[in-house]
């Protein structure tokens, strides 16, 4: 299917009806304000947010803890409060019942028996109780900050989770500015990146929605012959039927409500998660002690794939690998890699880097090596378009700023629901990087469990790329992060056969293919003797306090994408960069 974006005025207009809202008057101090748009949607269009009498919003002002709750409240709907008494400073206030609904839900704990409504609330305390309100599990990834030690344990993992969705777009010059008094345009900021579609009254809906979908309608709604690129929310305080007809969601159905949605004839599944981390495997990730916070309580993410000794899926009918590719001659000899001994094969090219080929220049590195001539590319997607202004890259700008090459993201399989849509901005990126005069490449986020759905994701590639003449590489980016992911305990011959359908079909196209591959994936699931003849796209990102300032991958990559954390003109937030090494012969 494909996802039609419809432009914010139309978009409104089909809504407005509906949903019956009384605009706000725009705020007095927000004109040219870098989170105007934001503040003007949750404010007019949807009434959220409240200003102060003399018809100010004060953007830049720290947000009190009663503020954030009531904000939060409005967003969800809580139904239920705690008893007047459970705070001994709540009587009065003009949040306390806002507080208490938050504390009944387990969001707002209090400090020794205390609330402290007037008080302002931390960046990092601020995004984990948002990411316990929206029932966040957190994720286990390096944080890309040049201020990330401090950042507590406790708010770790939902910043890193927060971080990979592209939630997080305030992070000027690389600092995240943890212990910093969250501001009321940062936390307008952070939600309006969650939630790009709110319907706040009941009746019968039929748009579809790219970003994600919060439905807070008391009496429910019924939603008929639709789509939603990212999550479809249920808030708890919905107690009316919630119906979906023919809905495609390709995120998550996340229903924080007592009411079971009816499901008719919909491809919807729950849970799906279509968006893949943007941190790959990163064997430099520090250890940080858990500063817990007084309102806090840690949620563990899941935990990491084991390795081959996790559980095999079972065979599946279809074209086997042994169709597909004849295994790499081994060599005899094995490296290590975590603490297993892993085999060479024959044919293949030993790293030839090493950590002295390397020096950091603002926060890019640099080859000084003699053995390659290296260019410098960035790799993007939707993410990169929704922090940016307008959700547009500047591709002039980012040609300007030294970027020689560009992969874009042309869609992706979900990796839990296993569905394939496309990337929200890739033709324009494509076109945009390509008129710049940027080497243009793609990739696509693969979750292929056979080898008849790596040849689909293959032909959804090339589908998407008629009438766009790009000239770089086509790049399988099939990554496993945890367990939840459907490729999780795959046979490593059927990973092997899976990249090499892809890159054979990508190759009899007319494209060069390319495969992404972290330490986990390179080492452990893909014979590098069958797959030596495509490119090696790697991953593994570095920073100054990195021990090893090179790619520690026993093969020669021919991309190291070696940050998450750069700063490139054009694009708002941050970015991936890479560099590609092409041999002196």
């Amino acid at each position: 299917m494909r996802l039609i974006r419809l432009p914010k005025r139309i978009l409104s207009g089909l809504l407005a009806g509906a949903l019956l809202l009384t605009p706000a008057m725009a705020f007095t101090d927000t004109g040219g304000h870098w989170a105007e748009a934001a503040v003007n949607k949750w404010s007019q269009e949807y009434g959220v947010l409240q200003g102060y009498g003399d018809g100010s919003f004060r953007p830049d002002a720290s947000i009190t803890r009663g503020a954030f709750a009531g904000i939060l409240d409005r967003f969800l709907q809580f139904p239920s409060a705690a008893p007047a008494g459970t705070f001994s400073d709540t009587a009065g206030s003009r949040w306390e019942d806002s507080i208490l609904k938050l504390n009944a839900a387990g969001v707002y704990l209090g400090n020794g028996g205390k609330a402290l409504p007037g008080d302002s609330i931390t960046r990092q305390q601020a995004m984990t109780m948002v990411a316990r309100a929206f029932q966040m599990g957190g994720a286990d990834a390096p944080l890309p900050y040049q201020d990330e030690a401090g950042v507590s344990g406790y708010a770790r993992p939902y910043i890193a989770e927060f971080t990979a969705r592209g939630w997080i777009t305030d992070a000027a010059e690389n600092r995240l500015r943890p212990t910093d008094p969250m501001t009321r345009a940062e936390l307008v900021n952070l939600l309006n990146n969650m939630i790009q579609v709110l319907i706040q009254n009941s009746g019968d809906y039929s748009i579809n929605v790219e970003g994600s979908l919060l439905i807070n309608a008391a009496g429910g709604v019924s939603l008929s012959s639709m789509s939603v690129s990212g999550d479809l929310i249920i808030a708890p305080g919905v107690s009316g039927a919630v119906i979906l007809d023919n809905v495609t969601v390709y995120g998550e159905i996340r229903n924080f409500s007592s009411v079971t949605p009816q499901i008719n004839n919909t491809p919807a599944e729950v849970p799906v998660t279509p968006e893949e981390p943007e941190n790959p495997e990163n064997p430099e990730n520090p250890d940080f002690g858990d500063d817990f916070n007084w309102d806090i309580v840690v949620v563990p993410g899941p935990a990491e794939p084991s390795g081959p000794d996790s559980p095999e899926q079972p065979p599946v009918p279809g074209i086997q690998p042994s169709e597909v590719y004849t295994p790499g001659v081994l060599t005899g000899e094995t490296f290590e890699y975590n603490n297993r001994q892993i085999p060479v094969y024959a044919g293949t090219e030993r790293s030839k880097l090493s950590h002295g080929d390397f020096v950091w220049s603002g926060d890019r590195l640099v080859y000084t090596g003699t053995q390659f001539r290296t260019r410098f590319g960035i790799d993007v997607s939707a993410y990169q378009n929704r922090a940016s202004e307008n959700e547009t890259i500047d591709w002039q700008a980012v040609r300007n700023d030294g970027v020689e090459f560009a992969f874009i993201r042309v869609g992706l399989r979900g990796y839990s629901s296993g569905k394939i849509s496309e990337d929200a901005y890739y033709r324009q990126n494509i076109q945009g990087a390509m008129d710049a005069g940027i080497e243009t490449g793609v990739y696509f986020f693969a979750q292929a469990i056979t080898v008849e759905e790596a040849l689909e994701e293959a032909d959804f590639v090339i589908q998407c790329l008629q009438g766009l003449d790009i000239n770089g590489p086509v790049a399988y980016d099939w990554e496993m992060g945890t367990s939840s992911y459907r490729v999780y305990g795959i046979a490593p011959e059927m990973a092997t056969a899976c990249a090499i359908a892809f890159c054979q079909r990508i190759q009899e196209a007319g494209y060069t293919p390319m495969i992404y591959q972290s330490s986990y994936v390179g080492c452990v699931k893909y014979d590098q003797g069958a797959i030596a003849p495509y490119l090696c796209w790697y991953p593994e990102y570095k920073s100054e306090s990195s021990e090893k300032l090179c790619p520690t991958f026993y093969y020669q990559p021919d991309y190291w994408q070696f940050s998450s954390k750069c700063s490139i003109a054009g694009i708002g937030g941050n970015v991936d960069v890479n560099l590609q090494f092409i041999p002196y012969y």
